[in-house]
Parts: structure tokens; C-alpha cells; sequence
């Protein structure tokens, strides 16, 4: 439904995925260099944008999953996920500091990147990755010390606390992923990757209409992972058209 995924949205995405394969056809012959693929983990940092505003912290999850990156020339890529990633939301109750709320809420993540990347010495590169990302929920967990005296509290507030309780309505997600990277090639067909990542979501997660407590409530999340990359050359000349 258009309501649900806005075309304000879902347009920034689709040029991106143009750019991305209009960059690839332009840069260099359709001749393939080679195929690597990644087992990668790590930390993620993550906190939602809501409209009435809630306060919050970062919450602390995981992310884990593979990977693979088609290098079509020197210095370019393209990279694809599958990641299984926790998020959170952590309510920041700075007047009421015996109170604590916390829910995780899991995706299943394919971001889809081009990958540019530049040599730095013979075994060091620098990497910069963007593109967009599409998650689908899965499931929720929540972790509270809360009592009696709350839901006076709650109801005080100009947005009740209702995300405590609320549904996931809209199970897609949906936005733009940026990372930096370091990697350091042990090989010709092993190297470990270092990364720091940005998610700048699109899609909310709540009811969203004028009548619905909340207008916005989107995810951001900050990624530090770790990829070990396994290198594998695809011999064909350089003057073969493949169709």
C-alpha cells in the first residue's frame, strides 16, 4: 500500500539501485575478476526517531550473517548481505532512575552496496560501502524494572509510553546504509576487514497516520563489524564478451 511505503521514500532507493547498476555497466567490460565471500559479526548501536519525541539511549544488539562481493574492476564492487541483526529501543528515564525499559527487536537484513575501495600499501585497503538496505521483522523481546507507580507516570506523558506495548505494524523496513572500512589482506585468498557502519532508516515501525500516537518512529543504527573475507579468482580474458 502507498500509505504504508511512501513513494517520498521508496524513490531515493530506487535511484540508488540505478546508480548502482548503471555505475557497474559504465565503469568497465562485463568481464568478472573475481568472487569473494565473508562470514562477518558484530556490534550494533541503535536508537529510534519517534514524532512525539521519546527519550532514549543507544541500545546495545548484535549483528551476524554472510556475504558476498562481485569485483568487476580495479578500485569497484558490488556487495550483498544476508544478516540477522538485533535492534533496540532503550527508554532513558532520567528523572525516575530506578525505572529501566528495554525492547529488542530482530531483523532479518539485505543491504545491497557498491564497494569502492583503494589500496593503501601492498596488503592494506581502504574501503567506503553504500546502498540501500531492506529488513523484515521478526520477532521482539522486552526487558523492564517498572511498578506500580508507572502507569500514572505514563499517563502523564504526552506520548503515554505506548511504544511499550504497541504492535510492529509495518514488519518491512527499509532505508540507506554507509560504511568505512580497513582490511588487511594475509593472502591473494584470505583477508580480515574491519568496519564502522551507519543505517539511516525510512520506514516506520508503528501506525503512522494523523489519528495514531505516533507520526515517525524510525531506526538508526551504528555497526562495528568484523568480515573474513575468502578470495576467489574467476580466470577469463579480458577481450571475451560473456552474455
Amino acid at each position: 500500500m502507498l500509505s504504508v511505503y511512501p513513494m517520498k521514500h521508496i524513490r531515493p532507493i530506487i535511484l540508488l539501485l540505478f546508480a548502482l547498476f548503471a555505475t557497474s555497466v559504465w565503469a568497465q567490460p562485463k568481464v568478472p575478476r573475481e568472487f569473494q565471500f565473508a562470514a562477518l559479526g558484530g556490534v550494533a548501536l541503535s536508537d529510534y526517531e519517534f514524532d512525539p519525541s521519546v527519550t532514549t539511549s543507544m541500545a546495545r544488539g548484535y549483528t551476524a550473517g554472510v556475504a558476498v562481493r562481485y569485483i568487476e574492476e580495479k578500485f569497484f564492487g558490488l556487495q550483498a548481505e544476508v544478516l540477522l541483526t538485533r535492534r533496540g529501543i532503550k527508554d532513558r528515564f532520567d528523572s525516575y532512575p530506578q525505572y529501566s525499559f528495554q525492547r529488542d527487536l530482530t531483523y532479518l537484513e539485505v543491504p545491497l552496496m557498491a564497494h569502492v575501495y583503494f589500496n593503501a600499501g601492498k596488503r592494506n585497503e581502504i574501503s567506503f560501502d553504500v546502498g540501500p538496505k531492506l529488513g523484515y521483522f521478526l520477532a521482539d523481546k522486552t526487558s523492564a524494572t517498572l511498578d506500580a507507580n508507572f502507569p500514572t507516570i505514563a499517563a502523564s506523558s504526552h506520548h503515554g509510553y505506548a511504544h511499550h506495548d504497541m504492535g510492529v505494524e509495518y514488519k518491512f523496513d527499509y532505508g540507506i546504509q554507509a560504511g568505512l572500512g580497513y582490511e588487511f589482506k594475509f593472502s591473494n585468498q584470505l583477508s580480515l576487514q574491519l568496519q564502522g557502519r551507519y543505517y539511516f532508516g525510512l520506514g516506520n515501525i508503528f501506525p503512522d497516520t494523523k489519528a495514531d500516537v505516533f507520526e515517525t518512529s524510525r531506526n538508526n543504527t551504528v555497526q562495528i563489524v568484523m568480515a573474513l573475507w575468502f578470495h576467489h579468482r574467476i580466470r577469463i580474458p579480458r577481450n571475451k564478451q560473456i552474455y
